[in-house]
């Protein structure tokens, strides 16, 4: 164990004194001595040699802490977060409450008010599943599609929450087309999920999505009068033209390839 200190403390010389490098070098002493008893049980009995076989398997000790550092900042904050998130939820909780009979009573407007609660409950709960599908992103993909689904229902909860909030504060306004816009905006942050993670079958999602939400666009602005309802419908076979666009594209791409790999083989 002498040689292993003697080995540790040399090669992290350099290393700031703070408690974060005394946990990183107990860290790599125990990994040490656990590794000698293996060795040494397996038969090799000279310390010298075992020393020097042990230090071989740890030739960056300096390099590695700053990966050390991170992880353990991750594993605190992580632990930090599970203590955290259910006070901080019930005090969310709590005020929200209290938010809700103050101004309620001070201002008489019972018939409004109860978009706090309604909005302070899709708030705590689009809050806490954003952790969930994190977590399920560094999960196998697998589990993949379940992300989806909780990000299309987050958006849609968001979207239920402006449409109440326009029916009830702003009724003199259409408000109807906040529906038609949180489809599409789930559409698109589906669409981002699959692919930034890369998932199977994005291609097809994006076809298939693509004449929905050139209708949901189509909804949205002739319900503003942006475009009359008669003459606006183009838009929606647009979604299909853009499909083609995309498909024409990907063969060209496709036959490049082909036709390059036959002029390398030939």
């Amino acid at each position: 164990m002498k040689n292993f200190i003697e080995y540790i403390e040399t090669s992290c010389a350099d290393l700031k004194d703070n408690h974060m490098a005394y946990l990183y070098k107990k860290k790599i002493l125990d990994e040490m001595t656990d590794r000698a008893n293996e060795i040494t049980h397996a038969g090799l009995k000279d310390e010298k040699v075992l020393a020097d076989l042990i230090a071989n398997e740890y030739p960056d000790l300096k390099g590695n802490f700053a990966k050390f550092e991170k992880e353990e900042k991750k594993r605190r904050l992580s632990k930090l977060l599970k203590v955290i998130l259910p006070i901080g939820g019930l005090i969310f909780f709590i005020l929200m409450f209290v938010a809700y009979f103050s101004i309620s009573n001070s201002t008489g407007a019972w018939g409004k008010t109860w978009l706090i609660i309604v909005g302070g409950i899709f708030a705590m709960i689009i809050f806490y599943t954003s952790f969930g599908i994190k977590k399920l992103c560094h999960m196998r993909r697998i589990f993949h599609p379940i992300a989806r689904v909780l990000i299309a229902g987050c958006v849609m909860l968001f979207t239920v929450f402006m449409f109440l909030f326009w029916l009830i504060m702003i009724p003199e306004l259409v408000f109807w087309p906040i529906l038609p816009g949180g489809i599409m905006l789930a559409l698109v942050c589906d669409l981002v999920f699959a692919f930034a993670t890369r998932q199977k079958f994005r291609t097809i999602s994006l076809f298939v999505y693509m004449p929905i939400m050139a209708t949901m666009l189509y909804i949205i602005l002739a319900a503003y009068n942006i475009i009359g309802w008669l003459t606006g419908w183009p838009i929606i076979p647009l979604g299909l033209v853009l499909d083609l666009i995309f498909i024409l594209s990907i063969v060209a791409g496709n036959m490049k390839y082909f036709m390059y790999k036959q002029e390398v083989e030939d």
